[in-house]
């Protein structure tokens, strides 16, 4: 299957997506779009998938939207509307309904569009030269592709109005210190940091990873019967599978005490 405009590999338990249009820094066509859905719904698919790495190739991560379409009136009134809801926004709400852990690497600019792919990410871990913005306001528009849903979400309220509304950008140093990453890479590093930590969560069984992530997320959106009942639901699911039955043995032999099958675990 042919991935335009992105370089999609797997070497599980990674699969890492490559936004490959560097002469642009990375700015999204519908191609690249459908590219990044297809290759997110196959890293969701395919059981030895652990956790997804998205990034860009070259000096950017991505610039966001084409300003020439913009320039050009392509994208204005019911064609921006269309634009949005049948291409851009289904990679958020693709991103917020995967249960596998999604990482951005980003070296060098995320704007616009860009930084609002980044913040739909689990995790954003950034090099030195990274830079972050929200470009909209410059050019009289607002976020499109959930910016400020989960902006808000990731540094506060407050934070992410200042953001929002400035279009300011934001090094690598103040990212980190608001929470904006989590983590920051020396030069020449981030490559590394960002798939030694994707192996460090891609150590835990598949399935424990999901039910974590689900639990989180739905947290923020229930209250604590309604997730505690879900949790329950989700514990006892987990309890029959071979992981942890196997872990559960280990742990049992290794503190020397008899292991009896007859026991449930």
């Amino acid at each position: 299957m042919e991935y335009p405009h992105i370089i999609y590999e797997k070497s599980p338990p990674l699969a890492i997506i490559s936004l490959n249009r560097p002469e642009t820094r990375n700015a999204f066509t519908l191609l690249m779009t459908d590219s990044i859905c297809r290759a997110l719904e196959d890293a969701r698919n395919d059981g030895h998938i652990k956790v997804i790495i998205l990034r860009g190739r070259g000096e950017a991560f991505s610039a966001g939207g084409n300003i020439k379409d913009m320039a050009n009136g392509r994208l204005a009134a019911w064609d921006m509307k269309d634009y949005l809801w049948e291409n851009v926004q289904r990679v958020p709400l693709l991103l917020d309904e995967l249960d596998k852990p999604v990482i951005a690497s980003i070296d060098g600019p995320a704007y616009g569009g860009g930084f609002d792919l980044a913040l739909a990410c689990d995790f954003r871990i950034a090099s030195r030269q990274a830079t972050f913005c929200s470009t909209f306001v410059r050019i009289g528009l607002a976020p499109g592709a959930g910016g400020a849903y989960f902006l808000t979400r990731v540094v506060g309220l407050n934070k992410a109005l200042d953001i929002l509304l400035t279009g300011r950008e934001i090094e690598a140093d103040e990212a980190l210190r608001i929470g904006l990453a989590d983590r920051v890479a020396p030069p020449g590093q981030l490559a590394h940091e960002t798939r030694a930590f994707a192996m460090e969560i891609a150590r835990g069984p598949l399935a424990s990873l999901r039910a974590i992530k689900r639990a989180v997320y739905d947290g923020l959106k229930s209250d604590l019967r309604g997730h505690l009942d879900y949790m329950s639901s989700q514990l006892a699911l987990l309890s029959q599978t071979q992981e942890h039955r196997v872990a559960i043995r280990r742990l049992l032999k290794k503190e020397g005490r008899p292991h009896d099958p007859s026991k449930r675990e």
